[in-house]
């Protein structure tokens, strides 16, 4: 599939020269060799900067570069490397076929020496095809072609008019340059540290190259420093015949190893590993250094367990998602000031700065393959084939790339594959399992491509991702779950109203529910409308939306994210927010905007993430919409105070005290007023608890079971004090009503969506009653109810449901899978006909995964004024 070298670390020995002076030209995928480009001919070359990622659109994938340089003043081999390129690469020297590479996160290259010129004419064709049907990919670019975290989400359903296209990256992303080297090139180096009887020990490999033709003979010298010690030498003889590979290994003794520590536990003693190649004389002719640490990791992750230990010491992970190529040291203080220690980098491989940056600041990494989603879905035997072989190359790739990085921890083959018990809703994607033996192979690859770390086949498989409040089901539940690993919760919310996001979006109000450049940016009506605070046609202006979304999102996840650290180490070991930084300037989960604004929820989550923390779990309530909290004066408040801790400083017997006060009266009147006067409105109470050590699970200080007949509004304040010193404070706000909770009404599914799951015009009159069609455009799906039938705005009652097969009528299923493209047709007996003229029928229906509410479907009656 690729026939390059594999160059992850940069070569340092007689220099290296970026190249300039490029030119580009676009064409259709496939094209540009009958036009002579790979010569440089052809019309229609304009200047362009390289590094630069570009976008492809359909009609628009490949892009041609051409550049010109004489030949370097060096008496050995210069081999070209490019850093990164999206997606398929083919390379020309002088018109000659150097070779190619497929994947856009590996550096590669090619040993030029043979071919140069006095004056040498280079030419890179990159291509990435657009595929506009996200179940049957095969390309590998993560998040870049599918899911919600890119512009013109999969969410949006290819629902979008011009001037908006999908689109996925393309071209030379990353520096293109030169090398000098001399005959014997260093391919990778891999560093095994750990540790015996307390001392600590290094293993090292690494593959030489023979780039000459002839036997070399030579040597390799190691030299490791860092942590305030001299740096250690080992050298080996070596022999390489010509043009042929050798692993070379070698093994060092390091007494007194400092250990990397997590950032909240300690320090990051990094050490520094140079190797050189010298040929028979002694001059040298490559030299490439990485990083490494001493750390020790400790696992029992399966079905229904999970455990997880950093040097001996078990850790509750408090992490954040996160998506986008850019340096951790931007975000660094943002990430620290939230308190999250980990960041699960999904469906995404980013640059080395990055792994670098996460070294050095002690945090800890979940490394995707950059694989997600359905693949190759009723694709031919040959394009399953491509695909799996792609994957298997790019994970060696990756782990070669990054395996030296301490602040890894977890490899993850696939992110969201369909085969996930909670994917049911895929319907025969799901079913057949696609994609499920080449994700265990993965699996079983990382396990031996690096023993050193834990594997797991798919995020969300072992771990889960908690979307509740946004993607299903209520906030509420997220507080009856019992989850092993949280690698995402979240909800979305808009950026702030004087963010330059919305520069990019289009800063106007009014707009429509289902607006075009909002959707493109990532909006999720369905979403918004069920489960958030609403469309923007309940909102008077776009400041108040603004602020009801960011108020939503920021409770749902201190919610979350406190009630899985209440569950510490029993049964749960991480808590991942979906996520930290939106990675385009668009309306995404974000806990930060595109242009790096903090959003609400970032100091929400800060607070819970707080080492310390004094924790106010409600245990008995309704929900109040969107987001609140209210119980009935016919029964007690009951909460709970836990404490959790995860600072390795604190330990001791605290005290916790806590207060409940009404701070706004219902209103009562007459008699209630009276009643009202007498009841009980405030209450106050401290116990003693002994706080939880960094490693122990947390603890619950006490339960408050409370009268509070009196109707209003409500605080409640807690507080812990360790020494004398009051180490975290919290509240609750809350309601006692007696009003019931108000419904919010289905909301009528927006038509972008109706239109590509039902044939909105299939109204017919049939013997006993009327029939409509489904018609799925959308993604695999499954129908798992129809309910609230109207007719022309009349209840349907006494009805039956039946769904046309190739064998007659049948009963309609509780669940009926929604194949792409196919037309199903459902009949409902009333056992009354459906007369001339105009009707409409109404049903609500659900859809998992992809919409829920109220479907209109017409006859062609209605449409053209007559039957």
């Amino acid at each position: 599939m690729s026939d390059s070298l594999f160059m992850p670390l940069t070569q340092r020995a007689a220099g290296r020269r970026e190249l300039t002076g490029w030119e580009a030209v676009w064409m259709p995928l496939g094209e540009g060799e009958a036009e002579r480009l790979t010569i440089g001919r052809g019309t229609g070359w304009k200047p362009i900067e390289v590094p630069r990622q570009l976008a492809a659109t359909e009609g628009r994938e490949s892009v041609w570069y051409r550049t010109e340089f004489p030949r370097p003043d060096h008496a050995g081999r210069v081999v070209l490397r490019i850093g990164g390129a999206f997606l398929a690469t083919n390379v020309w020297l002088n018109g000659r076929l150097l070779g190619s590479h497929y994947g856009y996160f590996a550096p590669f290259g090619f040993d030029l020496t043979p071919y140069l010129k006095p004056e040498n004419l280079l030419v890179i064709c990159c291509e990435s095809s657009v595929e506009t049907q996200p179940e049957k990919k095969r390309h590998i670019m993560g998040l870049f072609n599918d899911g919600d975290l890119k512009p013109y989400p999969a969410s949006a359903y290819s629902s979008l008019s011009e001037p908006y296209r999908s689109e996925v990256p393309l071209g030379l992303w990353q520096p293109v340059g030169l090398e000098y080297v001399g005959p014997i090139a260093i391919d990778w180096l891999r560093l095994k540290p750990g540790f015996e009887g307390g001392d600590g020990r290094l293993e090292v490999e690494a593959r030489l190259r023979n780039l000459d033709g002839r036997q070399m003979d030579g040597e390799v010298e190691l030299v490791v420093a860092g942590s305030g010690r001299d740096g250690l030498r080992l050298r080996r003889e070596v022999r390489l015949g010509g043009g042929m590979e050798q692993t070379v290994t070698m093994r060092l003794a390091f007494p007194d190893a400092r250990r990397w520590e997590p950032w909240r536990l300690g320090q990051q003693h990094v050490y520094h590993a140079d190797l050189v190649a010298r040929g028979a004389d002694g001059s040298e002719s490559s030299r490439i250094d990485d990083v490494f640490a001493f750390r020790e990791l400790s696992w029992d992750i399966g079905p229904r367990r999970w455990s997880f230990a950093v040097n001996g010491r078990p850790m509750f992970l408090r992490g954040a998602c996160y998506a986008p190529a850019y340096r951790l040291d931007e975000l660094r203080p943002d990430a620290k000031k939230a308190n999250i220690d980990a960041l699960r980098v999904v469906a995404n491989v980013l640059p080395r700065d990055f792994y670098r940056q996460a070294d050095e600041a002690g945090m800890l990494v979940f490394q995707d393959l950059p694989l997600t989603g359905t693949y190759v879905y009723h694709g031919r035997n040959d394009e399953a084939r491509f695909f799996e072989n792609a994957a298997r190359e790019q994970q060696v790739e990756m782990v070669t790339m990054l395996h030296n990085h301490p602040s890894i921890v977890l490899w993850v083959a696939h992110d969201e594959p369909p085969w996930l018990a909670t994917n049911f809703e895929l319907g025969d994607v799901h079913a057949v399992r696609q994609n499920h033996s080449v994700d265990q192979d993965l699996k079983s690859s990382f396990e031996h491509l690096d023993p050193s770390r834990p594997a797991i086949a798919a995020s969300g498989d072992v771990d889960l991702h908690l979307m509740l409040g946004w993607s299903d089901g209520s906030w509420r539940d997220i507080g009856r779950v019992e989850p092993l690993m949280v690698t995402a919760f979240g909800a979305q919310s808009l950026p702030d109203v004087d963010s330059p996001v919305w520069d990019a979006i289009g800063k106007r109000w009014p707009v429509a529910d289902d607006e075009p450049a909002w959707r493109h940016a990532g909006f999720q009506p369905v979403n918004w409308a069920e489960r958030g605070v609403g469309l923007p046609s309940a909102h008077q202006g776009l400041e108040s939306y603004v602020k009801a979304s960011q108020l939503y999102q920021a409770r749902l996840v201190r919610y979350a994210a406190e009630h899985l650290r209440t569950r510490k180490f029993e049964s749960c070991w991480g808590a991942f927010a979906y996520h930290l930084v939106d990675p385009f300037p668009g309306i995404g989960f974000g806990l930060l905007d595109g242009a790096r604004r903090p959003k609400l929820a970032l100091a929400e989550l800060a607070a819970a993430f707080k080492a310390t923390r004094l924790i106010i779990e409600p245990l008995d309530f309704e929900t109040a919409r969107p987001f609140g909290i209210a119980q009935t004066p016919h029964a007690p408040f009951a909460a709970r105070l836990v404490v959790v801790n995860d600072d390795p400083e604190v330990t001791g017997r605290g005290v916790v005290r806590w207060s409940v006060v009404r701070e706004k009266a219902s209103g009562p009147r007459g008699l209630d007023r009276v009643r009202d006067a007498v009841q009980k409105k405030s209450y106050s109470g401290s116990i003693e608890v002994e706080v939880p050590t960094a490693f122990e699970p947390a603890v619950s200080a006490t339960t408050l079971s409370l009268p509070l007949a009196a109707e209003g509004e409500y605080r409640l304040e807690a507080s812990l004090t360790l020494s004398g010193e009051v180490i975290d404070r919290t509240e609750l706000r809350f309601a006692v009503t007696s009003a019931p909770a108000p419904g919010r009404p289905r909301p009528e599914i927006p038509r972008y969506l109706a239109e590509r799951l039902a044939d909105l015009d299939s109204l017919r009159a049939e013997g006993q009653g009327f029939s409509f069609a489904f018609e799925n455009r959308t993604r695999p799906a499954v129908l798992s109810g129809i309910t609230g039938l109207r007719l022309d705005g009349v209840v349907v009652t006494g009805h039956q449901l039946q769904i046309e097969t190739n064998a007659g009528l049948g009963p309609l299923p509780k669940r009926l899978d929604l194949p792409l493209g196919r037309r199903l047709v459902v009949h409902i007996l009333s056992g009354e006909p459906l007369g001339a003229g105009a009707h409409s029928v109404e049903a609500d229906i659900t859809v998992p995964g992809i919409a829920s509410g109220r479907l209109v479907i017409e006859n062609d009656a209605n449409q053209h004024g007559g039957a």
